[in-house]
């Protein structure tokens, strides 16, 4: 089946930045774009009362408008490209979620229509990640040129082959460097060496020097590990430049700043235990959600 990409769109400027995005995807990936919009009632205000049918059509006229706006825009943008619209009545997280349930991505403003300017993640792009099935990108960020670079946040020790599938697929569409990047917290013998300047027990200095010894050690071994996990998506994907780094600092900080030199950071979340279709997000997604400066791509992952 062809690809489809998935896109919320109410006319605000997030949904436009998706709207962009999501053509981008879709030219990358030769998909079809469906642009899903989706609008209330105006709510009975007392018992017995009625909304009139003429406000209803002028809601659902508006709704259709934007909705052909954004697929003109496309059309416009990128001629051939199949593009369609879905109007929608109803909660806008559940229409998003429903319309994407078998879409190769779901792509997001990072606020809409009901956030204020201090809001760093609306409540429609929390529900839908809470519940989307799809990998889903998350726009947000410093609106810039594109510089052929996505970091993945792979954690060696728990690595998941939807997550490398998407990110290398996805570096092998926009022809961009892949930048994996693996972050742990190694604070072991920092105590240590912050003493060691008013101690002078030799031990102290001993035992600082042990634990930098075992620091590297450490990240020298995740380096291995690294190289021999993405050796074979690299024999897969041989067009894709791909670099590696280990840090050594809090992974949502670490990760966080990679952003500002990154057209994308993807991140996994686990599938809900239960069955139910959705991701459960972990503090660093939650971190790169809210302060990355590039769009997020949270992959749905075992």
């Amino acid at each position: 089946m062809k690809p489809t990409v998935v896109v919320g769109y109410d006319r605000t400027p997030p949904s436009e930045r998706a709207l962009i995005e999501a053509g981008r995807e879709a030219a990358w990936r030769g998909a079809s774009v469906t642009v899903v919009h989706a609008f209330h009632w105006m709510p009975v205000t007392a018992p017995m009362t009625y909304v009139p049918m003429s406000v209803q059509r002028s809601l659902t006229t508006a709704a259709e408008e934007a909705a052909a706006d954004a697929v003109h825009t496309l059309n416009h943008r990128y001629p051939g490209m199949k593009v369609e619209s879905a109007v929608v009545a109803g909660p806008a997280a559940d229409a998003l979620t429903e319309a994407s349930r078998d879409a190769d991505l779901l792509v997001l403003g990072n606020r809409g229509r009901g956030g204020f300017t201090g809001l760093l993640l609306g409540s429609v792009s929390t529900r839908a990640l809470a519940f989307a099935s799809c990998p889903t990108m998350i726009v947000r960020g410093t609106p810039r040129d594109l510089l052929d670079t996505i970091v993945l946040a792979l954690d060696a020790e728990d690595p998941a082959e939807e997550l490398l599938e998407f990110a290398f697929a996805e570096a092998s569409h926009r022809d961009a460097r892949l930048r994996v990047v693996n972050a742990r917290d190694l604070d072991w013998g920092r105590a240590a060496r912050a003493e060691q300047g008013d101690a002078q027990d030799a031990g102290k200095a001993e035992e600082a020097e042990e634990a930098d010894r075992a620091r590297a050690q450490v990240l020298t071994d995740v380096r291995g590990a690294l190289g021999r996990l993405l050796s074979p998506w690299l024999t897969r994907h041989p067009r894709v430049r791909l670099s590696t780094e280990v840090a050594d600092g809090t992974p949502g900080a670490v990760l966080t700043a990679a952003t500002t030199h990154a057209d994308l950071v993807i991140v996994g979340a686990h599938r809900h235990a239960d069955g139910h279709p959705g991701m459960r997000l972990g503090p660093v997604t939650q971190t790169l959600l809210h302060h990355a400066d590039c769009p997020v791509v949270v992959v749905p992952r075992a």
